[in-house]
């Protein structure tokens, strides 16, 4: 069944129109956001990358250890590129994420297929316009040019300007046209999302916006497609699935907090640390997306 028909997006539906008006009709304050995010970011943001390992191609000891020889490999390959061309590693992030983003939403593997990267540009462009001077100051602090110390956090209402406007509406349009083109029967749906979350990102700030959208939208999805597959070509269990989850998750959620521990929290390495396993995984979801 096609995702878009699948009962998740109805349930996302419904949970992005109730969070809507939740946060519309409710302060929600910094520490309330802050808890939330972390809520989501931990039980659903981080895990859903942590069975890249059950999708090697060798289903043994030796497989695991050429896939894990691979994967820490492009890690530390793409590290070393941060380190020393920080601005190209930031556009490598822009446009494996605007893919991976579009990919699941139409579990497509054709890299050219408009919707896809319509949509990836579409999750990640809104809030950067709506929020563009925190969203550079990110970007800044990724590239080693911005101060973490001058990071303010802005609870002012929003203010949208004329080219804001503009770019919203020309990227929106331009979506919703290749959606008529490509998959006209599924118009309306894709047209109620595209409604949802935006308004979600008017209403939101930057940062907290983008983790629901990110595990809400994408990391549901993906761990749903993945349990298909995983359940299908492998002949196991639901249950199999989430337990083989489970290790990797656990790592990954303890080496996160011994970072925060030993290391002042820098907003731009944060996004450097999720870039940096977001590449592997964006090239192990690929395949798994063409079946």
């Amino acid at each position: 069944m096609l995702y878009i028909n699948s009962k998740l997006f109805t349930i996302q539906m419904i949970l992005q129109f109730v969070l809507l008006l939740l946060f519309y009709f409710f302060h929600f304050g910094p520490i309330t956001q802050v808890l939330l995010a972390g809520i989501l970011l931990c039980s659903i943001g981080i895990p859903h990358g942590a069975n890249d390992h059950l999708y090697r191609k060798e289903q043994n000891w030796l497989g695991m250890a050429k896939f894990l020889v691979l994967y820490l490999g492009i890690i530390a390959a793409y590290a070393l590129l941060w380190y020393f061309i920080p601005l190209l590693a930031l556009l490598v992030f822009f446009v494996v994420s605007f893919h991976h983003f579009g990919q699941s939403n139409f579990e497509n593997e054709n890299i050219s297929y408009f919707p896809s990267i319509l949509w990836g540009i579409v999750l990640l462009a809104f809030p950067v316009v709506l929020h563009l001077e925190e969203a550079l100051f990110i970007f800044k602090a990724m590239i080693g040019k911005g101060n973490f110390n001058e990071f303010i956090y802005d609870t002012s209402p929003l203010t949208l300007t004329n080219w804001q406007i503009a770019t919203l509406l020309l990227l929106g349009f331009a979506y919703l046209i290749s959606i008529y083109i490509y998959q006209k029967q599924h118009l309306l749906k894709y047209c109620l999302q595209l409604v949802l979350v935006t308004l979600w990102y008017l209403f939101t700030p930057l940062l907290f916006g983008f983790i629901v959208v990110f595990c809400l939208w994408h990391a549901l999805q993906s761990t749903q497609h993945q349990v298909i597959f995983y359940t299908q070509r492998y002949q196991k269990r639901k249950r199999d699935f989430f337990i083989a989850m489970l290790p990797f998750s656990l790592i990954s959620l303890a080496g996160f907090a011994l970072y925060l521990y030993f290391f002042d929290f820098n907003i731009g390495q944060s996004f450097i640390l999720l870039s940096l396993i977001t590449l592997p995984h964006v090239l192990v979801m690929h395949r798994l997306y063409g079946g």
